[in-house]
């Protein structure tokens, strides 16, 4: 069982890592927040609100893995916390921000890490699919790259970023029947489904 001093220094500490996150010191705040969990377990504390906290840390440095795997561990220790269920959906939209980047490198080594944490999180949007694919075409995985658009065009038929990368994926391939169907659905659709769209960006 933790003693008042030790219960009374984890609560200082988290004090001092929240004022260094609003101060824009994100880094040193994780570091802050990472030795006040260690000290918390070997106490054998268990705060929800500590991985919480830590989570919003690591989501303002851009860790966003880290962010996530500590807000998945709020949530599991007390789920109907609001503000965690807030966070969860901002670190989500963030890591979906992240995949539908246009600067994004096309086998940069996170995505497929990124794409698993969004498919814990049940969800999944067309564009992070899609940036899964070309992750897979771009690492020599072209094969699966294919299976995974027929799925997201069976999935969400609407959306002709998914047709055309499909069409794009068939031409390479030599399959011509199916590329210029894929073709043709793409241009049926107009601008189609929107592969990603989220608010703005807010603090976790």
């Amino acid at each position: 069982m933790a003693t008042k001093k030790t219960t009374d220094r984890l609560l200082g500490d988290m004090r001092r890592a929240y004022d260094l996150v609003q101060e824009r010191q994100a880094t040193e705040a994780i570091e802050v927040y990472r030795a006040a969990l260690a000290e918390a377990r070997q106490a054998g504390l268990d705060s929800a609100h500590l991985h919480w906290a830590f989570a919003v840390a690591c989501d303002y440095s851009g860790d966003l893995e880290m962010a996530f795997e500590q807000i998945t561990v709020a949530i599991e220790k007390d789920p109907l916390a609001p503000p965690f269920r807030h966070s969860f959906e901002l670190i989500t939209n963030r890591i979906k921000a992240a995949l539908a980047d246009e600067q994004r490198a096309e086998n940069d080594p996170s995505t497929p890490r990124l794409y698993a944490l969004l498919q814990r999180a049940g969800a999944v949007d067309v564009a992070s699919h899609l940036a899964m694919a070309r992750h897979l075409v771009a690492t020599g995985k072209a094969e699966h790259a294919r299976a995974l658009v027929d799925a997201v065009t069976l999935l969400h038929s609407g959306a002709r970023e998914a047709w055309e990368m499909k069409a794009q994926l068939a031409a390479a391939a030599g399959d011509v029947a199916t590329a210029e169907q894929a073709r043709i659905e793409a241009a049926a659709l107009g601008n189609g489904e929107p592969a990603f769209a989220i608010p703005g960006p807010a603090s976790a």
